[in-house]
């Protein structure tokens, strides 16, 4: 073989090698990669597992009934980007607004609405163990106990004493006469035949340390109290601006005890007042 032809081969043979050990670092290269990408997926998924893991076992932890959780959950996954986008958009919103809720709740602060929440009221009234003392202003409540959500909430009520829970209720009175207001006549005589405990307070009885703390509000079960705002548009029409529900003890302390110092001195209505029960 000459000269000229052992080099053309010898340059043939270190070009293969070459590309040959080009090939293998790419091939080890994309084997590393391969393994790279694999190990990060494999924990990726033992994460996913782990944080699920840790979900469920602090759903089982929790006060509230397991399968209650795990059906919201299974109930959400019903609704995919598919769905109408009003439903996915509105579904996400009360989702969030759950969310937040349970939030504010577990963190026994204070949860506010703008305007009346329906589904509080009777929700907590529903709910309540031992006992539901009431501060109702006239001027707040004037038109809602012939309303539909009054119909609700007394009935409420109703089976709340029926089934030996304690429901009190002051009236604060902007009239001394009863007699003016035949409304609060008839809701007095009402609540009275369904045992609920109601007594009548004029505004000029309230202890003057006490004439700033008159409110509208709901304690319930000396753990939570509800608490409304009403607006200053019309003082003899109010209507509901704001609602909170509270659960800072200290707060709460605070509303149960002027409910009972406010009790103390309201009257017991008598036969000038509402019309002896029948």
């Amino acid at each position: 073989m000459s000269g000229a032809v052992r080099a053309a081969t010898d340059s043939s043979s270190a070009t293969r090698k070459a590309l040959t050990k080009k090939r293998l670092a790419t091939v080890e290269a994309l084997e590393s990669e391969g393994m790279a990408d694999m190990k990060r997926l494999v924990e990726d998924a033992f994460s996913q597992i782990n944080e699920a893991t840790e979900l469920f076992g602090l759903i089982e932890a929790s006060a509230l009934q397991t399968d209650l959780v795990t059906q919201l959950v299974r109930n959400s996954t019903q609704i995919s980007p598919n769905s109408p986008p009003i439903v996915y958009r509105f579904v996400q919103a009360k989702i969030k607004e759950t969310s937040d809720f349970l939030k504010q709740l577990a963190e026994g602060g204070t949860v506010t609405c703008y305007g009346e929440d329906r589904d509080w009221l009777l929700g907590l009234t529903r709910n309540a163990t031992t006992s539901i003392d009431a501060i109702s202003l006239a001027a707040v409540d004037h038109d809602l106990w012939q309303s539909e959500i009054g119909q609700r909430y007394l009935d409420a009520q109703r089976r709340a004493t029926r089934d030996g829970r304690r429901v009190r209720r002051i009236f604060v009175l902007d009239s001394a006469d009863v007699a003016d207001d035949p409304g609060l006549q008839r809701a007095c005589y009402e609540q009275r035949r369904m045992q609920i405990e109601v007594r009548l307070l004029d505004r000029g009885d309230v202890p003057p340390p006490l004439q700033v703390q008159v409110r509208d509000l709901i304690v319930f079960d000396d753990t939570l109290a509800y608490e409304t705002t009403p607006t200053t548009v019309d003082p003899r029409h109010a209507q509901t601006s704001e609602t909170r529900l509270v659960l800072t003890d200290s707060r709460v302390k605070e509303c149960a005890q002027l409910f009972r110092e406010l009790w103390e001195v309201a009257r017991e209505p008598d036969e000038r007042d509402v019309p002896p029960l029948r």
